[in-house]
């Protein structure tokens, strides 16, 4: 067995082959000199930076199961209580997100017309049968326009840095889809799934999925990738690139950049699906044509380290998001000191903030110089903030969020039936069914689960 891509999802499935097939003899290969793909996190001067996600939701078991196999699970921690305070720009102000229907009431995140449309949400159209509906499409006939544009449209480019209007409901927040078709109505699935939460002593969560708390680990999130390698070094391999995979009979062959090559009955990709694309054009141009049809949108993240007495505003909350509409560059902030310890060092500040997303390529060709002025620029006129920081750092992400668009699923239909044909080759990463850190889990562990 042979793994290729040493992020979240490859090693997961390391994991998950050594524990469920203990006799599989099997081997990971990374093409970069470290394992984790986006997942990293530096230690500078008394930061702690993470270079792409900050974290998980403890929604899932099976990721807390992992956490306990590789010894982890003393070392997890969980976002403190202000993450509850998030805030979305309107106006050149940050607006609280009510998190409970009597202060969306009162809330002026909306209109008051705005505010009536989304009561009206139980009487709305219901969606035409086998359509693939946009995530913009879906909000504006369900809670009108306006909250399409200053709730769904943030909420969609701080989680996939995508475009609502791009993204497919169905593959994007497949529980949405469900909540309506189940109930006829947002509002009633809510209601109904509180009550039985209630019965049960559980927290129900949102329309976007079920209710989960913002996890890391103390130190920051590479800690997790440590776990692997501290576990399975002698089974994994960096430095070493495949560049093409050909199939003889049952046998594939796998060819990598340094000249060596290896060959096993069984593999599972794990690396990013316009990779995987160029891996297998001499075995299906259907799956080569598939698999490079997921686009990807470009992200940087800017860490900024700054002295508290800096920051006018407070900073006590998650952060906030910035709708589309507000004609901003920077995406979001995440105030990542006011949610996890030991993120900055006393008396300081960490503000992490994104640029990009699938409505700004360009923000990959600004230099470090522009993109930083242009992120500290809009961040001191939202929050007020004197001075330069004291702590740059960047990280950017060509390929970073995988864009589940419209007939994603047509795409993933084509993908399976491929392989189906093909014949013990696996897929597994975000840029699949969900692009969470939980999600790779997931099908990593189902992959490893039906090998044989």
């Amino acid at each position: 067995m042979v793994i290729l891509g040493g992020g979240i999802s490859g090693l997961t499935a390391l994991h998950y082959v050594r524990k469920l097939h203990p006799d599989c003899s099997v081997a990971l290969f990374e093409a970069a000199d470290r394992l984790g793909g986006t997942i990293g996190t530096d230690q500078i001067d008394g930061y702690s930076f993470d270079w792409g996600p900050n974290g998980f939701l403890d929604r899932e078991p099976l990721t807390l199961e992992l956490c306990n196999d590789l010894g982890l699970s003393d070392d997890i921690e969980r976002a403190n209580g202000s993450v509850s305070n998030r805030f979305i720009l309107r106006g050149n102000r940050l607006r609280p997100v009510p998190m409970s229907s009597p202060k969306f009431f009162t809330s002026d995140i909306l209109s008051i017309p705005g505010r009536l449309r989304v009561m009206m949400e139980p009487f709305s159209v219901s969606r035409s049968d086998y359509v693939d509906e946009s995530i913009y499409d879906f909000g504006k006939r369900r809670i009108g326009k306006e909250a399409a544009d200053y709730l769904i449209q943030p909420m969609v480019s701080g989680v996939y840095g995508g475009i609502a209007e791009r993204l497919s409901l169905q593959s994007c927040f497949p529980i949405m889809r469900e909540m309506e078709d189940q109930y006829g109505s947002l509002f009633k699935a809510m209601i109904s799934k509180a009550r039985e939460a209630r019965k049960k002593g559980k927290k129900s969560g949102g329309p976007s999925g079920p209710g989960g708390w913002l996890t890391s680990f103390h130190g920051g999130l590479y800690k997790l990738i440590e776990g692997f390698h501290e576990h399975y070094s002698e089974l994994i391999n960096v430095y070493h690139k495949a560049v093409k995979i050909e199939k003889s009979d049952s046998v594939y062959r796998i060819e990598f950049e340094n000249g060596n090559s290896v060959e096993s009955n069984k593999i599972i990709l794990a690396t990013p699906s316009n990779s995987a694309a160029e891996l297998v054009t001499s075995l299906s141009s259907e799956l080569t044509e598939a698999l490079a049809s997921i686009e990807y949108a470009p992200i940087s993240v800017i860490c900024l380290g700054y002295d508290a007495s800096q920051i006018e505003d407070s900073v006590d909350g998650f952060g906030f998001l910035v709708p589309k509409l507000e004609g901003r560059r920077l995406l979001g902030s995440i105030w990542t000191s006011s949610i996890f310890s030991e993120r900055a060092p006393e008396g300081k500040v960490q503000l992490r903030c994104m640029v990009g997303g699938d409505g700004d390529h360009e923000s990959m060709d600004l230099s470090d110089t522009d993109l930083t002025s242009i992120v500290t620029r809009e961040l001191s006129e939202v929050i007020g903030i004197s001075g330069e920081p004291e702590l740059v750092k960047l990280y950017r992400w060509k390929f970073g969020i995988p864009q589940f668009k419209v007939g994603h699923a047509d795409r993933m239909l084509r993908i399976e039936n491929e392989l189906k044909t093909l014949r013990n080759i696996f897929v597994t990463g975000n840029a699949y069914y969900g692009i969470g850190l939980n999600d790779c889990v997931k099908q990593s562990f189902k992959i490893a689960h039906s090998l044989f």
